[in-house]
């Protein structure tokens, strides 16, 4: 009987050891499961936050952007009126001028004809003609010799300078349009990055939570197993263990 006995005793301890250990091993599982949420907590937290600074530092890099399209389309505009009021000026200019030269060629002759009402009993009419041809003469001379192309390639330089200029505003609105398009097709790609990580970071999630609600179950039923052995609350911890 003793040895009996001293077997059961030893059974009982066995048993309780295996209990103890039992408890102690679902406390380091949830443990280390708790500890592993706070972990995934904390990485959800982070990536949120470096997706709300990336949000904002988009969104401030499109406005930037617009605004210094909006600056360059301005100062293009200032450029552009600046140049057409240049040229709307040097052409009236020139219509002045050709207007003066034609005025100072009637003055000619009205001069010759002046000279030649006054002179016309004493002077040969022939020597009368040949003033007025060399005075014609010398007038159209000097318009079609030197004011004519003058203004002529004041022309030419002044519509060349417009072409270049609206040359140089439809290269610029190409690029404006260009870099646009880009803009858009960086923003998709930023913005479909975003979406996969965020639906990763869901099934992350659920898989977590599919694994903690499958290991919840397990650790109740083991406590609920090793939960009348330790009904006993007397000094000597063996007491109770020959009923078993």
């Amino acid at each position: 009987m003793p040895e009996e006995n001293e077997s059961s005793v030893l059974f009982n301890l066995r048993k309780l050891m295996s209990i103890e250990e039992d408890r102690v091993r679902e406390e380091e599982e949830e443990r280390l499961e708790r500890e592993a949420a706070e972990r995934e907590r904390i990485a959800a937290e982070a990536h949120d936050r470096q997706e709300e600074e990336a949000t904002r530092l988009r969104a401030e890099d499109g406005a930037r952007q617009v605004e210094e399209q909006r600056s360059r389309e301005e100062e293009e505009r200032i450029v552009r009126e600046r140049d057409e009021a240049q040229l709307r000026v040097r052409l009236e200019q020139e219509t002045r001028e050709k207007a003066e030269a034609q005025e100072r060629m009637l003055d000619h002759e009205r001069e010759l004809a002046t000279i030649s009402a006054r002179q016309r009993k004493g002077v040969h009419p022939g020597l009368l003609a040949a003033a007025a041809v060399l005075v014609l003469g010398v007038g159209t001379g000097a318009y079609f010799g030197f004011y004519k192309p003058a203004v002529e390639s004041r022309e030419a330089a002044a519509l060349a300078a417009k072409m270049e200029a609206e040359e140089a505003a439809r290269e610029a609105e190409q690029a404006r349009a260009a870099a646009k398009v880009e803009e858009q097709k960086r923003i998709k790609a930023e913005a479909e990055q975003a979406r996969l990580a965020e639906k990763a970071k869901r099934e992350a999630q659920a898989a977590a939570a599919a694994r903690r609600a499958a290991a919840a179950p397990s650790a109740p039923a083991k406590r609920r197993g090793g939960s009348k052995p330790r009904k006993a609350n007397t000094d000597d911890p063996l007491a109770g263990l020959d009923s078993l």
